[in-house]
């Protein structure tokens, strides 16, 4: 099943996933980490495209430049009181977008 979603895009230098994480920790506290995907930079297109239509995967792709990591934050991580902010120390937001998401079921 696919559930349609505004997903918020940052961006960032990271060297793995396991950074990503602890940097979404110290920085977002109270998100739900199993609610984010982090792609690096190795070919993020196909999995782009799995959440967002071609051309909004491309110009993500595009603008990702020469950062190493994107950082995808579904609705379901936004819990209590979260607010997500416009960056942090290592993430610049690139904004929100619609997307699906496949969901078991």
């Amino acid at each position: 099943m696919r559930q349609a979603a505004d997903v918020t895009v940052y961006m960032g230098e990271f060297d793995s996933q396991p950074l990503v994480f602890a940097h979404l920790g110290d920085a977002m506290p109270g998100i739900d980490p199993g609610e984010v995907d982090v792609i690096c930079k190795a070919d993020p297109g196909p999995r782009l495209r799995h959440v967002f239509e071609v051309s909004t995967a491309e110009a993500i792709e595009d603008a990702m430049g020469l950062f190493t990591a994107l950082v995808l934050i579904f609705p379901e991580a936004i819990r209590g009181s979260v607010i997500l902010p416009d960056g942090t120390a290592r993430l610049v937001c690139l904004g929100t977008f619609p997307g699906s998401r496949r969901r078991p079921g």
